[in-house]
């Protein structure tokens, strides 16, 4: 999304969805893989400390797609991808998990200059032939909400390492506040109850 759109979200489009200001961060994630895994993938949200460092804030496994839709934008001049996503915090990491995942965010080093924005020296950036580093993001988002809506606009910088490709990308993310708790409350609701109460909470306007 152009950073014009992003810019006429934040001015016009959280007004009118009557969303207020929460918060401003950035994070760098690392994304892990791990062989012995069945689900590989292994996603480390950091912040970043005083001193320059990087601290673990959550460690999440792979995100499940559910949803995912290309439109074309003819008379705008640009492409939107929507996709519907769940997300899996891992909080119970065994030792060795947990050891390799602090020694590879210990050895990272933030560089403004490289894609993703961090960087390893050499041989750091795995941990035996078990644990490896997949992929990097650097992130940073505003973020805005009600009692049961929250959006963030966010501009990411990515690097995938087992492909050598890299993309920055501006987004829009929206996420509904306590729906899963709705969800295991009524398992017999079907995806369908929820349409209006999606359509009367996320109305954007392309600029």
């Amino acid at each position: 999304m152009p950073s014009e759109c992003l810019d006429y979200m934040e001015q016009s489009g959280v007004k009118r969805m009557g969303l207020e200001f929460d918060s401003s961060k950035e994070h760098y994630h690392l994304k892990v893989f791990d062989k012995h895994r069945s689900d590989p993938t292994i996603w480390c949200k950091c912040t970043v400390q005083e001193d320059g460092s990087l601290s673990i804030h959550k460690v999440e496994l792979n995100q499940v797609r559910h949803l995912v839709e290309d439109i074309s934008c003819l008379f705008k001049d640009l492409d939107l991808r929507l996709m519907l996503c769940t997300i899996r915090i891992l909080k119970n990491v065994d030792t060795k998990v947990e050891s390799a995942i602090k020694s590879l965010v210990s050895s990272a080093i933030i560089d403004p200059n490289v894609k993703g924005g961090l960087r390893w020296p050499l041989g750091k950036d795995s941990i035996g032939e078990r644990f490896s580093i997949a992929g990097v993001w650097h992130t940073n988002y505003r973020a805005f909400r009600n009692e049961t809506l929250r959006l963030k606009l966010r501009h990411a910088d990515r690097f995938d390492h087992q492909s050598s490709t890299g993309e920055v990308a501006n987004e829009v993310n929206f996420k509904l506040i306590g729906m899963s708790h709705r969800l295991e409350g009524h398992p017999q609701l079907e995806l369908s109850s929820f349409d209006g109460a999606v359509n009367s909470k996320l109305t954007m306007q392309l600029c």
